[in-house]
């Protein structure tokens, strides 16, 4: 599904950094959408080899597994990262696209979530380029 720009529609969600835990928290996000966790934390990846990222974003672990998670790609632009969010529909693995654009001062987080809209790398640079001129 595309919106009035030619993109495809993407839901928005504002995240804070509370600085006393390390967490952005939810600030505002779709009402009825649920796919990121309300509290997710930033860090350098533990393993770089096997994420490709030198960071990462995640929710908190529950059960043993983390509510999300996904690489923080750079997009040569400091504030701009790129990552993706698998998940598994009635047996089929899912892809959506993520844009992360950060505040200069990191306080704020506001991210662009592609619902199963899989970004192939060759369409990528150009696809971010246009997204952020349009806003």
């Amino acid at each position: 599904m595309t919106n009035n720009t030619g993109h495809p529609e993407c839901k928005i969600l504002v995240y804070q950094l509370n600085e006393i835990s390390g967490y952005y928290e939810i600030a505002t996000a779709p009402l009825g959408f649920y796919k990121l966790p309300g509290e997710l934390k930033v860090e350098e990846t533990r393993q770089p080899d096997q994420i490709k990222s030198k960071m990462i974003c995640r929710g908190r672990v529950k059960e043993g597994k983390y509510l999300f998670f996904t690489g923080l790609l750079p997009t040569g632009n400091g504030t701009l990262f790129f990552g993706d969010h698998y998940e598994f529909i009635k047996g089929q693995k899912k892809n959506s696209f993520i844009l992360f654009k950060f505040t200069s001062d990191r306080r704020n987080l506001k991210i662009y979530y592609f619902n199963h809209f899989k970004l192939y790398p060759a369409k990528r640079g150009q696809f971010i380029i246009n997204f952020i001129q349009s806003l």
